[in-house]
This record gives structure tokens, C-alpha cells and sequence, in this order.
């Protein structure tokens, strides 16, 4: 109740007034604000369209929010720092739902463009899990959703702009959501970071001469807040692989506590969320393990193997739900268990390739090099 109170008073008044005296400021044309909702650095979700537009020549800065690992009291401080600062700025880009924007209307000249964390659609998130187990009340979301004051929404490919249309609340016929590719995905055409991300193997913690390196990249499980890895991976049954594979393990950034491999097993797995990053591993892996995890979308550009292991669909399928039928839609073998996922590994020479091509060509086909240039010539950032 205290807490509902709370928010009640932050978001209907706290927040609208400080915009309000914030946005009474003239416009600022080549003022640009990118905001991280949890993280303390510029993420490379952002770091391309940072980096042009400061070469660009506007006055571009970073609000770090730390929501995950923040308390109220300075998420709030933070927030009415932000929104002072936004005030007369031309473009303010996101990669997170963030309810704040919901308190207030932003004006006219400054665009909010949502570039989102993820690649393509697969798990259900936002307005589409209303009133289920992991999202919000619909209530709620109405109240203080941020995503009505969306100018664009850039997404991976023409297939996916439904989803994320339902997912923000946001009718096919206001066009905001576009086709026009990833930003991040850039650099996987990059082929100096290519052979840069391929070099970085050698800041594990592991001996990966003369073996394939197999990535497991697994989603969390529950809530953000309490989120939990994978607990059904028995690295014994990979034993036999020790000669020809080196297993690297990432678990998703929410994850506090990831899995404990034996000692006796840390000749050829290791757990790597602090030695590489994730795209250094989608790039320099030859094959992917995963389960529910939108990295799926990402790995498929490398035209590399992946396999899916879902020894928990069914409970997965009543917490979060999918965008497509599960198993009809992922590019790759699905395991329902170990024994599965071992078999899955031997059989690796017989993967689908073609199926592969098709999945890419469809969710993927505005991720092509050029995303980040795309999605300034639409914002007219380059003719400012």
C-alpha cells in the first residue's frame, strides 16, 4: 500500500512537474541523451549511434539509472536528474522499458526513440504478459506506460513488427515501430572486430588450442529481481567431449549465482561472465548451446550451429510464452534433456543449415552492416 502511495505521488506529480519546468527551456537541436537502465557504462547496444553521433558534432551525454542495483529513494534522485536533463534535448534513445516516461508527455520536438536490448521476437514481454505470472497488472502498465511517447522503435526485421507492437501497446497504423535493424548488430560485419573477438579467447581462464569452442548462453529464469540460471546442466555427461570441445559458459547479466562446475571438469568448461563478452563469444564460438534466449537471433547471422536445450519449456511456456510455436520456430534441434543435448552434439555434422538461412532471412533481414547508419537517416540526424 506504502509503496503504491508512493509511486502514485512520483509519478503524478514529482516527475510531470519537473518536466514540465525541464521542457520550458528552448529546444536544444543537437542535444542528445541515451540512457542506461542498469548497467554504469555505455553498452554496445548504444555505443555505435554514440560514438557517430558524436562525430556528428552534437553535445551527446549518458544518464546512468542503475535500476537493478539501486534503491528507491536513488532511483528516484536519479530519474528527476534525467528528466531535467531531457528537457530541451532533440533525441533521447532507450534499449529498456522504462515507466518514467509514462508520467509525463514529452514535446513535440524531442524524439524518443526505444532501440531495445534484443534482437528479433521470442519470449513474450510487456503489454503481451498483462496480468501474467511475470508481468505487469494491465492497470499499471495503462498508467505508466513510457511507450506512448515513442517517436520509433527500431526492430531486427519486418516479421517482428507485430510482436513488439503488441508488446508496447502500439497500433500498427501509428508506423512507429520500423524494420530498420540493430545498431549493435553492426559489428558483426565489422571484420576487424571480427578478428579482434576471436583474439579475446585467449583472455580465458582455459586452454582452447586445437578444440571447437561450444558457447552455452542460457536466459534467467522468474523474476528480474531474483533471477535464476539454468539448474538441469550436467556438465559430467560432457566429459567425453574434453578432447575435442571447450564448453564457455554466460549467463544472462540478471543472473547473481551461475552454475558450479567440479573442479575436476574446469579442463574444458569454464564459466566466462566476467572474462569475454557476449558478442566477442556469438563471434568466436563454432557452436551455440541455448534455451529461450534472443542471442538466438544474433548467432544466427554467424551461420553457426545451434542447439536448444528446454528441459523446462512447459514451465517456461506458463511463466513468459512465446511469440511462435517453440519447437516449430527455432532454427536448431530442441533437447528436452541431457541425453538429447549429447546426441544433439554428435550429430552436430547433420545440422540444418538451410532452416538456419531461412530463420535469418526472416527476423534478421534489417541487421545487414548498416542499421546504424539507417537509423539516423530516418531521425535526420545526419542533415542536422
Amino acid at each position: 500500500m506504502f509503496r503504491s502511495v508512493v509511486k502514485r505521488i512520483v509519478f503524478g506529480l514529482l516527475y510531470p512537474c519537473r518536466y514540465k519546468l525541464s521542457s520550458k527551456k528552448k529546444i536544444n537541436n543537437k542535444k542528445v541523451v541515451f540512457v542506461e537502465t542498469h548497467e554504469d557504462y555505455i553498452t554496445d547496444n548504444f555505443k555505435l549511434l554514440y560514438e557517430e553521433l558524436k562525430t556528428l558534432g552534437y553535445e551527446v551525454s549518458v544518464c546512468f539509472l542503475k535500476v537493478s542495483s539501486s534503491s528507491w529513494g536513488t532511483i528516484i534522485k536519479r530519474s528527476l536528474e534525467l528528466i531535467g536533463n531531457i528537457g530541451d534535448a532533440a533525441y533521447v534513445f532507450i534499449d529498456e522499458s522504462n515507466s518514467l516516461f509514462g508520467a509525463f508527455r514529452l514535446r513535440k520536438e524531442t524524439k524518443l526513440i526505444q532501440l531495445w536490448h534484443a534482437c528479433g521476437a521470442f519470449k513474450k514481454w510487456g503489454f503481451s504478459v498483462a496480468d501474467k505470472n511475470f508481468g505487469d497488472d494491465l492497470k499499471s502498465l495503462r498508467r505508466y506506460s513510457g511507450h506512448r511517447n515513442y517517436s520509433l522503435v527500431t526492430v531486427s526485421g519486418k516479421e517482428v513488427c507485430w510482436a513488439y507492437e503488441e508488446a508496447f501497446g502500439l497500433s500498427k497504423e501509428s508506423g512507429i515501430v520500423k524494420p530498420l535493424g540493430v545498431s549493435r548488430t553492426d559489428m558483426y560485419f565489422d571484420k576487424e572486430y571480427v578478428n579482434m573477438a576471436k583474439q579475446h579467447l585467449s583472455k580465458l581462464p582455459i586452454d582452447v588450442s586445437g578444440k571447437k569452442v561450444i558457447a552455452y548462453l542460457p536466459t534467467f529464469r522468474g523474476s528480474i529481481d531474483k533471477a535464476a540460471g539454468p539448474y538441469e546442466f550436467d556438465i559430467e555427461r560432457l566429459k567425453k567431449y574434453r578432447d575435442k570441445y571447450v564448453f564457455v559458459i554466460k549467463n544472462h547479466p540478471f543472473v547473481k549465482e551461475g552454475l558450479v562446475i567440479p573442479d575436476e571438469m574446469q579442463d574444458f568448461c569454464v564459466n566466462a561472465d566476467r572474462d569475454i563478452t557476449i558478442e566477442d563469444l556469438i563471434i568466436a564460438s563454432d557452436i551455440c548451446i541455448t534455451d529461450y534466449s534472443s542471442v538466438v537471433f544474433e548467432y544466427s547471422l554467424m551461420d553457426k550451429p545451434i542447439i536448444f536445450y528446454s528441459y523446462d519449456l512447459e514451465d517456461y511456456e506458463k511463466e513468459r510464452g512465446f511469440y511462435y510455436p517453440y519447437r516449430e520456430f527455432v532454427p536448431g534441434p530442441v533437447c528436452d534433456n541431457m541425453k538429447q543435448l549429447v546426441d544433439a552434439i554428435d550429430n552436430i555434422d547433420n545440422f540444418d543449415y538451410e532452416r538456419l538461412n531461412h530463420f535469418k532471412e526472416l527476423y534478421m533481414n534489417g541487421c545487414d552492416g548498416h542499421a546504424t547508419k539507417r537509423i539516423l537517416d530516418y531521425i535526420n540526424a545526419k542533415q542536422q
